[in-house]
């Protein structure tokens, strides 16, 4: 990934320097060293082998890198169904706010209501500022932020940076903090381009990492990994492939050690629902 990834350079010549009438309203809030905080951000989580990898990695940066204390990541099959993720990743104090907005704030989030989806959906990034900007919140919406986020965490700024994961999934991380005004025009620019490029690489990442340790087998590994997914012995995968019944053995210990999978019947089934 290079600096034009994330710049607006096309169609420009390698002389010119786009300006902020060229650039869109966003990103003409972006300096260098907002660029340098993305890239920072996108070079932490590129390694990340599996969605779990990645979701740390990007809890992680963000954290680090925009300097917010308290960090969630919500995952679910649709936009809707992700704040009712029952197992997120939480960081700071978001691990202690959670049982309580499970029991009585979910469905009220200020960024589910239409106003924060919109934006959300269009740009990648919702700001609690720019919400409050728009107009008076929605009542519910407006009590889970005096309430909860304000009057029991002491919450001042937050955000919600949307993704999309493989097969149409959706993921919202969740930014709080303290302080007033932590995620300002800049910072918001900054993340909507992150929304983007941290998309394109969550898309294409396995689920779980023994999914992801299953990509990484050799040849002769998916071989019997396949056998074993179709429900034969070592005797006989033994005989198909011309080894010892021995080194199947060793063969099937292997994989199962480098998946994580517990069983031969896991096994089987991670190996059948990936069709390797």
């Amino acid at each position: 990934m290079t600096q034009s990834t994330l710049g607006d350079t096309s169609g420009t010549s390698p002389t010119a320097r786009p300006t902020s009438h060229t650039r869109s309203p966003a990103r003409a809030n972006l300096h260098k060293a907002d660029y340098e905080r993305a890239f920072d951000v996108l070079e932490q989580c590129a390694d990340a082998a599996c969605l779990p990898d990645f979701k740390e990695r990007a809890v992680d940066a963000i954290s680090e890198h925009f300097a917010l204390k308290h960090v969630s990541f919500f995952a679910g099959p649709t936009f809707h169904t992700v704040f009712e993720d029952t197992t997120p990743l939480t960081a700071g104090k978001t691990s202690k706010m959670l049982p309580e907005y499970q029991d009585r704030w979910a469905r009220h989030d200020v960024f589910g209501t239409p106003a924060a989806m919109r934006q959300l959906v269009s740009s990648g990034v919702s700001t609690l500022d720019e919400l409050q900007s728009m107009g008076r919140l929605p009542s519910a919406a407006d009590a889970y932020v005096r309430y909860f986020l304000t009057a029991t965490w002491r919450m001042q700024t937050a955000a919600a940076l949307r993704l999309e994961l493989s097969s149409g999934h959706t993921a919202l991380l969740g930014m709080f903090d303290p302080e007033p005004g932590k995620i300002g025009p800049a910072e918001a620019a900054a993340l909507r381009l992150l929304s983007r490029q941290m998309s394109a690489m969550a898309r294409g990442l396995p689920p779980s990492r023994p999914q992801a340790a299953l990509a990484k087998l050799s040849e002769r590994q998916r071989q019997v990994a396949r056998l074993v997914a179709d429900g034969l012995s070592n005797a006989q995968i033994a005989e198909i492939l011309s080894l010892a019944e021995d080194s199947v053995k060793k063969y099937v210990t292997r994989i199962l050690t480098t998946t994580g999978c517990k069983s031969r019947m896991e096994l089987a089934l991670l190996a059948r629902a990936q069709r390797i």
